[in-house]
């Protein structure tokens, strides 16, 4: 096993082998101290606002959560994407110490660019739940790093704006176009719709009527129930001419047969109804006289003369009569053909209405469907177009403040890292002493045999020393005293 005496004698008899690591990583480590350039952090805080106007809250607000995401993952892409970075460097121009020959910015500047630019929630809070975002740039001082910050806000500014009026444009083509074929189609269902109104013509009140409601007292219904109820007074008009028609017919004969007639009958017939009551009035008189008198006393006599002369008056009104029923049932005969040939037109006109009444329906329901669909898109589109004059003139990005640029540099300073360097190299040349040596059964094998301490060369045997026969190979006082007296090693 080793002690300190084999250790410090193997680290100076072989010094060349952990020293020149040593030196090699620590200069190299020194020399990229050197050369690193210093790079500076500058942080923009950002609140998001929606670019859309709410109706349910407060303008600028997210409804939703996801809204909000979708609206930083946004920010990001577009803070990182090649036009944003490309027209930022353009602007701020390439660095002092930059060596390059190519054209600024190139397609590698942009890259180291994008490594340099994150944007982030603020700590301790997930990405996508919060309005506020930081966007941090580094670069290589204080001021340039704090304006390439300023630049890179104000193009994702400038591309959010043009990026949302394109998308704008965009939506108000499209309903432009939607717009000009719900016209087309509104134009052409109304067309249809008003060659079905020309159809029915005079009857469009009723059909609208029946559309709506289904089921009313329109004019054409009320017309027909006019016409059906004089149609039946006619009827029933009708068949009482008949009725006593055939009462005066028979009367003719006898007439004795009208003064059983009822009264219903004769109040077309005044002139006969008056008649029958005198006669009915006479032959009372009549008969009372004869009940109290002779069928030759004067009484008697004018009495049956005068039922004979009322008989007589009856017979002649019943002639004038039968004559004027005969009449009057011709022209009822032709009110009741003029009123069931009107009846007969009213119910065809209720038929054609009835038949027309779903496809009015159809087309009335989609005149209605088309012009909501119109009107809503003549909504959007003024809200689109709205949205064209906005995009340019209002920000999704709002910057809270200045860029805060960092105290100091990020990342580990130059000390740090030559110091970092140095015990990097010595740990590596240790591992490769350690690893060359020549290791043996015993841990003296790998030294020099060992000689006489007081010195070396003398000829004096009793002045050797050998080693231990423990094994433990020299002490620390033999060791350095043998380092002393031997030669530099060439190892």
């Amino acid at each position: 096993m080793w002690n300190l005496a084999d250790i410090t004698f193997a680290l100076i008899h072989y010094r060349l082998r952990w020293m020149i690591p040593t030196l090699a990583v620590a200069l190299i480590a020194l020399i990229y101290a050197a050369m690193k350039p210093s790079e500076w952090e500058a942080t923009q805080a950002v609140v998001l606002r929606d670019e859309a106007v709410s109706t349910l809250g407060k303008p600028g607000e997210f409804i939703r959560v996801e809204d909000m995401k979708h609206a930083q993952e946004t920010v990001l892409q577009v803070a990182r994407s090649r036009e944003v970075i490309e027209a930022a460097l353009a602007q701020l121009g390439p660095p002092s110490n930059r060596w390059s020959t190519e054209s600024w910015p190139n397609k590698d500047d942009i890259s180291a660019a994008r490594e340099a630019i994150n944007v982030h929630s603020p700590s301790g809070t997930e990405f996508g739940t919060t309005e506020v975002l930081y966007i941090t740039v580094d670069a290589d001082t204080p001021e340039r790093s704090a304006e390439f910050n300023r630049l890179i806000c104000a193009e994702l500014d400038t591309h959010l704006g043009k990026m949302r009026n394109d998308r704008a444009l965009s939506l108000v083509d499209e309903l432009s176009y939607r717009e000009h074929q719900a016209v087309r189609a509104l134009e052409d269902v109304t067309k249809r719709l008003s060659e079905t109104e020309s159809e029915v013509g005079t009857d469009l009140a009723e059909l609208r009527i029946l559309n709506e409601v289904g089921s009313g007292n329109g004019n054409l219904r009320e017309q027909m129930v006019q016409i059906k109820s004089e149609l039946r007074g006619a009827m029933s008009k009708r068949q009482n001419s008949e009725q006593l028609l055939e009462i005066l017919t028979a009367a003719q004969k006898n007439p004795n047969e009208l003064v059983a007639t009822p009264n219903q009958l004769l109040e077309s017939q005044p002139a006969l109804r008056r008649l029958k009551e005198g006669l009915i009035d006479a032959q009372l008189q009549t008969a009372q006289l004869q009940g109290i008198r002779t069928s030759n006393h004067p009484g008697v006599v004018a009495a049956a003369h005068a039922e004979t002369e009322i008989r007589d008056h009856l017979h002649q009104e019943i002639d004038l009569a039968i004559a004027g029923l005969e009449a009057e049932q011709t022209v009822i005969d032709s009110r009741i053909d003029q009123l069931q040939g009107m009846l007969d037109d009213v119910s065809g006109r209720m038929t054609k209405l009835a038949s027309l009444r779903a496809g009015y329906n159809n087309l009335v329901s989609e005149v209605k469907e088309k012009n909501e669909k119109l009107t809503k898109l003549r909504t959007d589109l003024a809200d689109a177009r709205s949205s064209v004059q906005t995009s340019t003139t209002t920000s999704l990005v709002t910057k809270v403040g200045t860029p805060e640029v960092s105290d100091y540099p990020i990342g580990p300073s130059r000390k740090v890292i030559a110091g970092m360097g140095l015990i990097g190299g010595l740990g590596l040349g240790l591992g490769v002493l350690f690893l060359t040596l020549p290791w043996g059964d015993a841990p003296h094998s790998s030294l020099p045999p060992a000689e006489s301490v007081s010195g070396y060369g003398n000829g004096n045997e009793a002045a050797q020393t050998t080693p231990a026969a423990s094994g433990h190979g020299l002490s620390l006082k033999q060791a350095l005293a043998h380092l002393s007296q031997r030669p530099p090693s060439r190892n």
